[in-house]
């Protein structure tokens, strides 16, 4: 007999929050998107991205939107690296029949390997390394932007920035990436710093893909940061490998920019990953109505 539960998997990153509706069976119904669902935004930031994506997926699906109350939701969100931050989502009045809450690095690595052991390193606007083995987890990074997140994409930027800042006083060469940089924040410091003193990691992140170009371009300064998030990026791969990780999958919207400048000696550790963090986050909530029944 099949199983018309409905479930709904979620990954909520600083950028965008992601909704995918699939029965218990695994029937994929519907897919929405909403706003950034960073935790650290506040939770009611977070879950209005969350609701609204849930919605378009809801409507994609042909299902009524007050179906919510029948859905047994699974939650990946950037943000929850400590368990005080798990529990206060875990806590939040949702519209849902059931949700289980685990960190966007969790549902990744689920997704990625299904229920073997594996690890991913998420080269996203943020970053961060997890490996599940023998059904235990082993984090390495992803403390956020201000004292973490190397090799991620807001890391990406935020280096750009400050480097084409010295090149526009001339303190270092000027350059392609240093001109298309300063060109958008007003070609001035004094422009420049009202929009940092408001710019989230998102924002950042949004320079990567144009440091990834230039450096492609022959640039030096985007080839020396470039150079650099590849060798912060190995750091990470190397420290999954001692934890007992043989294989990891990149992840996140820089990992294919970043894998070109990765060191040799990591190369041997990644993998394609099976699924993607909406099947791990549909794996989540599948497991935990598994583990009641």
């Amino acid at each position: 007999m099949q199983d018309q539960r409905l479930l709904v998997g979620i990954d909520g990153g600083g950028t965008k929050c992601r909704a995918r509706v699939a029965t218990m069976d695994g029937e994929v119904l519907g897919e929405g998107q909403g706003g950034p669902a960073n935790t650290r935004l506040g939770l009611d930031v977070a879950f209005g991205s969350i609701i609204a994506a849930v919605d378009i997926a809801l409507a994609s699906s042909g299902l009524d939107l007050d179906r919510k109350k029948e859905i047994h939701a699974g939650l990946g969100l950037a943000g929850l690296s400590l368990k005080r931050e798990r529990d206060m989502v875990a806590a939040y009045d949702h519209p849902f029949a059931s949700m289980t809450v685990e960190s966007d690095a969790y549902i990744a690595c689920l997704g990625a390997h299904g229920r073997t052991d594996g690890a991913i390193l998420i080269l996203g606007t943020g970053s961060c390394g997890t490996a599940l083995l023998g059904g235990v987890e082993h984090t390495v990074g992803g403390w956020g932007f201000e004292i973490s997140d190397h090799a991620s994409g807001a890391h990406i930027g935020y280096q750009a920035v400050r480097a084409s800042l010295l090149a526009l006083e001339g303190v270092i060469p000027w350059g392609g990436l240093s001109s298309e940089i300063m060109e958008q924040l007003g070609n001035s410091p004094e422009k420049a710093v009202p929009w940092a003193e408001t710019a989230t990691p998102g924002k950042y992140g949004k320079f990567a893909p144009s440091v990834s170009k230039w450096a492609m371009e022959g640039d030096p300064l985007a080839i020396r940061i470039m150079r650099e998030a590849g060798e912060d990026a190995g750091l990470l791969l190397r420290a999954l490998e001692a934890k007992g990780a043989e294989c990891v999958a990149l992840i996140g919207g820089v990992a294919s920019v970043i894998e070109p400048w990765l060191p040799a000696d990591v190369m041997h550790l990644i993998v394609s990953p099976a699924g993607d963090s909406l099947d791990g986050a549909l794996l989540l909530a599948r497991m935990h109505l598994e583990g009641g029944e």
